[in-house]
């Protein structure tokens, strides 16, 4: 590793105790990947009618259908019948996630550049409006153990809503494992017990393509 690579990794480890602290180490498992899951991704226009011409993947378990993988869930989180109503995956879906007060589920991990990886999903929450979503990244740390990183915190409505575009960081994704491709998940948790919240279809843009 050559000098300017290494004072590149040291700033971004300095900045990444600023943006991100380490997951529990119940979380150690959620980022393995089988070996070759990397490149295989098929992409899709999905967001194409809110003006997001980005090539996406669904994340592993991200359409909440039968037979998808199945996330880590607590507190009360688990598939329900109703799907986001843009059927932007199928048009034969018919599930979503539920998330009520208390709750949190975690993705499964798929395979990303450290270039800007950008996600989006679909939300809609029918309870009380000021109830707010969390949702974090999760990925590999430098020197072992899992980083979590807040992307944002998000309100919604009654009706079925494209979440806005959702970026990690180079400067986090820097201080991975990997200096090309590495593992990441998404968390997403009720922030207080009001909402009544749904998400569908969740996206992701490794390259920000």
């Amino acid at each position: 590793m050559n000098a300017r690579m290494r004072a590149v990794i040291v700033t971004a480890l300095s900045a990444l105790g600023c943006s991100a602290f380490a997951a529990p180490a119940a979380d150690a498992g959620i980022l393995s990947l089988l070996p070759g899951s990397c490149g295989s991704e098929v992409y899709s226009q999905a967001f194409t009618r809110w003006g997001d011409t980005s090539n996406y993947v669904l994340m592993p378990g991200g359409s909440f259908e039968s037979g998808s993988p199945s996330w880590v869930r607590s507190g009360g989180a688990g598939v329900a019948s109703g799907n986001e109503t843009y059927n932007v995956h199928g048009a034969t879906d018919a599930s979503s996630l539920a998330l009520p007060g208390g709750s949190s589920a975690t993705s499964v991990a798929a395979c990303t550049s450290i270039y800007h990886p950008t996600m989006r999903f679909f939300l809609r929450n029918t309870g009380a409006s000021t109830s707010q979503l969390q949702v974090d990244a999760l990925y590999p740390g430098l020197l072992g153990g899992v980083q979590t990183a807040k992307l944002g915190v998000l309100r919604g409505t009654a009706s079925w809503q494209p979440s806005p575009v959702m970026t990690l960081g180079l400067t986090n994704l820097l201080a991975t494992l990997s200096l090309n491709r590495t593992a990441i998940a998404f968390r997403f948790t009720p922030l207080d017990g009001t909402g009544a919240w749904r998400i569908d279809d969740v996206y992701l843009d490794p390259r920000m393509k």
